[in-house]
């Protein structure tokens, strides 16, 4: 594995009952690296974060963060190594402040990764560089959906992680809001951490990420720069459609 390569994913699968949701997956994420990650619906996009962050096991290939086996962990151990993520709708902890959820995340930094910064600091930097200072003393539950899928970000960040996966996190927000998440996400990146960016907004994945791996059918259908990838034949026939291509 090269130095700059931090997670790599290799012949991924899963299967349930002979019916493959994620076949034969292959590639690379490169340190400070953002990956687009797209794919029509039932492509096998969350199954494949699931195999990565360790909700699920996989059937066949291996995954490794620098260097270092995740396939046989669980969710708290991947974690621990340094891969955090999102979900698609945010779960969080009712009955306490956007604070304490993300604090609750703070508590899980390995301690080798920890360096001098204290839970309680390792919190109020997530809520600052997701522009939730603000609203840290709220319940949870009276955010925004916009403010919610921030927390979400938040809690990634203050595991204080090497790789935050992100799953359609800008659904359901609004273009302003879409913007908002894209900025924090690219302040993310600013300070080194890799980002694996799952999102049906292909204009968002053009702007945000420096390459992009296409699904289709639990299989890679194509991997490259966002540019390229977009006029891929295959990948407008499959995903995009012929308006995106004239748009564009």
């Amino acid at each position: 594995m090269h130095d700059d390569v931090l997670l790599k994913v290799d012949g991924l699968s899963k299967n349930y009952g002979g019916v493959f949701a994620v076949r034969g997956v292959s590639f690379e994420l490169r340190r400070g690296e953002v990956l687009g990650l797209i794919g029509p619906n039932g492509a096998g996009k969350s199954t494949l974060f699931n195999l990565v962050s360790g909700i699920v096991p996989p059937s066949d290939g291996t995954i490794h963060l620098e260097g270092k086996p995740l396939h046989r962990l669980r969710p708290n151990e991947v974690c621990a190594r340094g891969a955090a993520r999102t979900f698609q709708s945010a779960s969080l902890l009712s009955g306490m402040t956007v604070w304490e959820n993300v604090h609750v995340a703070s508590l899980f930094r390995p301690r080798e990764r920890q360096g001098d910064m204290s839970a309680e600091e390792c919190t109020n930097r997530a809520l600052a560089l997701c522009d939730l200072t603000h609203a840290a003393r709220q319940p949870a539950e009276r955010l925004t959906v916009s403010e919610q899928k921030r927390v979400e970000i938040a809690r990634a960040l203050a595991t204080n992680p090497l790789l935050i996966m992100t799953d359609e996190v800008l659904a359901g927000l609004n273009p302003a809001e879409g913007e908002e998440v894209l900025r924090i996400l690219r302040q993310i990146n600013g300070e080194g951490i890799s980002i694996i960016f799952v999102e049906h907004d292909v204009r968002a994945v053009v702007r945000l990420c420096h390459r992009v791996v296409v699904l289709a059918q639990g299989a890679k259908l194509s991997e490259g720069p966002p540019d390229e990838v977009v006029r891929d034949p295959a990948v407008i026939e499959v995903y995009l459609g012929s308006r995106y291509a004239s748009r564009h």
